[in-house]
């Protein structure tokens, strides 16, 4: 290709996205409107990624019906495992009660 058809070929494409068919698509330039109807197709691509998001996190998340249980069985041996730790070090006297406490909140399933 030429340097000397590049301006055809721009002004061709911008011509083919100015088409109709093209105007409602939800990322163009806006061109010929108002903020409004891009601000509106731009909240309806994000509701539809929502949508999908949670979708998976319904399928795939915490006691999903599409879940591995491998997942959930290593995670509860980690669990036990940093229990185990923290009762061990509050014994020896490492950690104070409150800092106990705080850790086990912060490990509950």
């Amino acid at each position: 290709m030429r340097m000397s058809q590049l301006p055809t070929l721009v002004s061709d494409f911008f011509d083919f996205l100015d088409s109709p068919v093209w105007r409602a698509w939800p990322f163009n330039a806006g061109y010929g409107e108002h903020i409004l109807p891009s601000i509106a197709r731009m909240a309806f691509v994000v509701l539809i990624f929502a949508v999908i998001i949670i979708f998976l996190r319904i399928l795939f998340g915490p006691n999903g019906p599409l879940r591995d249980k491998e997942m959930d069985r290593e995670a509860d041996e980690q669990r036990a495992t940093e229990r185990a730790a923290l009762d061990a070090q509050l014994s020896r006297g490492d950690i104070t009660e409150f800092e106990h406490t705080l850790r086990m909140k912060g490990l509950k399933d």
